[in-house]
């Protein structure tokens, strides 16, 4: 069987944590590459993760014939330029959420890769995480019968290792809305429908010289009548533990999803709780995986440019009712970095 090609751009956290040993998993893929433009850690990656070659010029590494697949991680900021690289060279591309900072690079993206003819997807993990994939299979099969409320908390520590403190600006990371409670606001897309208004709540409380909001929560209002309250934080103290929680309430029933506890998953309905033990797959292995049984299958990828950028257009809309200190009504009209 001849193994895919991947190129790895970007060397960060997430890219070494997760992605790398993802791909190293799988089967079909062979690390061709990794690219960073530090000569050091680009070569000292590839030899940790036995990488054929290393680069610190992405043109370059692009135009080696066995890269195939380009895995992009860099901070967002680079994500349209890196990505419409790719694609011009003809290569599948899987990057990590958020696609972009402003729509129309979103849709630019989106559509000079179907124009090419290359597989892109955004790598929206909560959509691969067993215990929200089941909460998805259970809302669709009406376990807790039409939902109506949910409620979704993502809370963290400032991401002191970003390099330059980049999350500071809202010019390169959209701040708080945009870098994390996007993943919360893409699954409940995916669960609940479109969203047609947002309020927002927010602000700048870590550094006086940022212009990124570090906390923001905000109150959803779905297409089919459901409302959902979103809340990300990046002010927690140092010693606070990663928390994530998602709670959907129906007519029938509660769904609750806790990382805080064993049973990450549980159901609450005619006064029976049931404990679901949780998977232990990893999130990021499922959503490499399916990326690369997409373009060995020619299917389309599970989270299109098309679906993330919906998703963006929400966080962004976040960000304008902020500013504005009114209900945001969708689809946005302009851009709002």
């Amino acid at each position: 069987m001849k193994k895919i090609g991947v190129l790895v751009c970007g060397l960060g956290f997430i890219a070494t944590t997760e992605h790398i040993p993802a791909l190293k998993r799988i089967p079909e893929v062979e690390l061709v590459g990794v690219v960073s433009s530090s000569r050091e850690r680009s070569r000292s990656i590839a030899e940790k993760f036995k990488a054929k070659r290393w680069y610190t010029d992405y043109d370059k590494a692009l135009e080696d014939p066995e890269v195939e697949v380009v895995d992009i991680t860099s901070p967002t900021f680079r994500h349209k330029e890196q990505v419409l690289k790719a694609v011009e060279a003809s290569k599948h591309v899987i990057v990590e959420k958020p696609i972009a900072l402003r729509l129309s690079d979103a849709k630019e993206m989106t559509e000079k890769a179907k124009k090419r003819g290359v597989k892109f997807m955004v790598a929206h993990c909560l959509r691969f995480w067993p215990e929200y994939v089941r909460v998805k299979e259970m809302l669709d099969e009406g376990v807790i019968g039409e939902p109506r409320i949910a409620r979704a908390y993502r809370l963290s520590f400032y991401p002191m290792w970003s390099w330059k403190l980049w999350h500071k600006h809202i010019e390169l990371s959209g701040g708080v809305a945009v870098d994390l409670m996007i993943h919360d606001i893409d699954f409940l897309r995916w669960t609940l429908g479109e969203v047609d208004e947002v309020f927002a709540r927010g602000g700048i409380y870590l550094f006086k010289d940022a212009t990124a909001h570090d906390f923001m929560h905000a109150l959803l209002k779905f297409k089919r009548g459901a409302i959902a309250y979103v809340e990300g934080s990046w002010i927690m103290p140092k010693e606070f533990p990663f928390t994530t929680y998602l709670e959907v309430a129906g007519t029938k029933g509660l769904l609750v999803v806790d990382n805080q506890t064993t049973a990450t998953l549980r159901l609450f309905r005619r006064s029976v709780q049931e404990v679901l033990t949780p998977v232990a797959e990893n999130a990021y292995y499922l959503e490499l995986k399916h990326f690369i049984e997409c373009i060995r299958e020619d299917k389309e990828p599970s989270v299109s440019g098309e679906e993330a950028t919906r998703s963006l257009e929400v966080a962004l809309a976040c960000i304008k009712s902020v500013r504005e200190n009114r209900p945001i009504k969708l689809p946005l009209t302009e851009e709002v970095i």
